[in-house]
């Protein structure tokens, strides 16, 4: 057996020590949930999704990692993790894996398929293009820290959100905030996974009060560029976020990630379960 740490540099980050894994040689491997990084219930989705991302890291594939589909199959006890990661088919330029993992009780908890790929210089296609306007990171007020009333994984990350407040009543299900991991952490492949889930649930935006969510599926596509990372650093970056369409308890959720000075990160989606009556 083999232990990673995962570690992004001298200093131990908390993203980190909580992602350590003993791998097997036949694709298997233990970690445990990290009580840094616990929801209302479970673990934050976002760490669900680093996680997976590592495990199949630590195979060390060829080419970045393109594309992150994570299927949230439901809760996850505290305690030890149980996972295996599978190469599904290799070409000369893309890999395709599958990783999942069950918690202490053996229940399935999450499944990943992961798509890599060895980029090359093409023409550039598209029009996606950064918010317009943001304030500084720094003239936005820190969310403020709950300590044991809120979830754990909110002490994780230093959120500086100016559009799109939770529990306001918003007249939109739009949200924009400047996020970063509160050690300082540089941005990498894991940590943009995890960065992914940062938007709040859109239904959290529309109402006044906390209502029952639950994230059911999330699919990150990856646009970083070397150049991105090292700007990103440790530093800030912006998230944006929407939803299309959200009904019958169920709703979607898109959002754009990007480097202060506006270089693409990710685009991720997620289909989330909600239940947040009509006369909420």
């Amino acid at each position: 057996m083999t232990s990673t740490d995962g570690a992004a540099g001298p200093r131990a980050y908390e993203l980190d020590l909580s992602l350590r894994l003993t791998h097997g040689e036949d694709g298997t491997w233990q970690g445990a949930t990290s009580p840094g990084y616990g929801n209302r219930v479970g673990p934050y989705g976002g760490w669900i999704a680093a996680l997976l991302l590592k495990a199949i890291l630590d195979r060390a594939p060829q080419g970045d990692p393109l594309a992150l589909t994570v299927t949230f199959l439901g809760g996850c006890a505290d305690g030890a993790l149980n996972g295996v990661t599978r190469l599904l088919r290799r070409s000369r330029t893309n890999e395709h894996w599958t990783a999942e993992f069950s918690d202490s009780t053996g229940a399935a908890v999450a499944h990943a398929v992961a798509t890599f790929g060895v980029r090359r210089a093409t023409v550039p296609i598209g029009r996606i293009a950064p918010p317009a306007a943001a304030p500084a990171a720094e003239d936005v007020p820190e969310r403020p820290q709950f300590g044991d009333r809120g979830p754990a994984f909110f002490n994780r990350y230093d959120v500086r959100q100016f559009v799109g407040l939770p529990f306001k009543k918003n007249p939109t299900a739009e949200s924009r905030a400047w996020v970063k991991d509160a050690d300082g952490r540089p941005l990498d492949w894991i940590s943009l996974a995890a960065h992914a889930d940062a938007p709040v649930p859109r239904a959290f935006l529309v109402s006044g009060a906390p209502s029952g969510i639950a994230t059911m599926s999330m699919s990150t596509y990856f646009h970083a560029t070397p150049e991105a990372f090292a700007e990103a650093g440790g530093g800030f970056i912006l998230v944006d976020a929407d939803c299309r369409a959200g009904h019958d308890g169920f709703h979607d959720q898109t959002a754009v990630l990007w480097t202060a000075s506006g270089r693409l990160l990710a685009t991720t989606e997620q289909l989330v379960w909600y239940n947040l009556k009509p006369d909420a």
